[in-house]
Parts: C-alpha cells; structure tokens; sequence
C-alpha cells in the first residue's frame, strides 16, 4: 500500500512538472511550521502537537497544483497507554488565490502513522482544507487536517495553524 501511495504521487508530480514545462507556468515552494490542536474524540487522547512541512508546486498566477510532505508529532493526555503519535503526510492538492493576497487550499494524501507502542507505520487516507494569507514572503493560514480511522468509522481532526515562507 505504501509503495502504491508513493508511486501515484511520484506520477501526478511527473505529469504537473510535465504541464509547466510546455505552459510555461509559474513555481511555487514553500515551507511551514505547524502547530495542530486536536478535535472532537482525538483531544481525549492527545495534546498539542506540533511539526513542519515543505510544498513545491506550478500553476499560473491564481492556481497551483501542490504536492506537500511533512512530520507532525501530537503529545498524548495523561494515561494514554499509546504515548505519543507522529505522522509523516504526503499530499497533494490544489492552492487558490481569488485575490492577491488571500487563499484557499485543499489537499488529499496518505499519513503514515505510529504511536509509541506499535512497531510499525500504518498508512491511513488524509484530507485537509485550510484557507490564509500569502505576503511577499511569508505566509499565514488555518486548516482542517485529519486522517481516516482504523478501528472505528469517521477520522481524528486537529485545527493547524502553520507560519512559514513562501516563493511564487
């Protein structure tokens, strides 16, 4: 499953570099510190968490196809027998700016995911929706990230504020 994840998004990267070398589209890369505030049933079982990500991505002056990788650790709640978890995102989507300055963001991937008590990563179906604002360098921005549960229907949410920088 994981080598799939990887390939297809080895092959969608292929075919937007692809797309921007005979359109002559703009670049776009960029970086992020994390801070995610866990919501709904996942705050019973977490803390804070914190991490980083990086994006590369082409498009013309007001759309981008993304493709984003990163690591994020949340700290468990006191007797948590799981400690804590981290997650290394791989995704991509799409990047919107409606004016100079505003966007609107959505991306789709796989995390892979490991807490302190299992020997493996387990990869799991991502999302996030996040909207923000892009200056001459940096940027700010709220989003929605959560991953499909294994055990139990629906998915564990946080709320992420990243700050970071960004070239188009």
């Amino acid at each position: 499953m994981h080598k799939i994840m990887f390939l297809l998004c080895c092959c969608s990267l292929g075919f937007v570099q692809k797309a921007a070398a005979q359109n002559k589209v703009q670049s776009f890369i960029g970086g992020n510190i994390i801070i995610g505030y866990p919501q709904d049933d996942f705050k019973n079982g977490y803390k804070i968490g914190t991490g980083v990500d990086a994006s590369l991505g082409f498009g013309s002056k007001h759309v981008y196809a993304i493709g984003t990788v990163g690591y994020l650790s949340y700290k468990p709640q006191s007797g948590n027998i799981y400690g804590k978890i981290s997650v290394i995102p791989v995704k991509a989507g799409v990047r919107i700016y409606p004016g100079n300055f505003f966007f609107l963001s959505g991306n789709a991937g796989v995390g892979f995911l490991k807490d302190e008590v299992t020997t493996n990563r387990s990869s799991r179906f991502m999302y996030d929706a996040g909207l923000g604002f892009h200056f001459i360098l940096g940027q700010v921005s709220l989003h929605y990230d959560a991953w499909q549960r294994k055990n139990t229907s629906g998915a564990s949410g946080a709320i992420q504020l990243k700050l970071g920088l960004a070239l188009k």
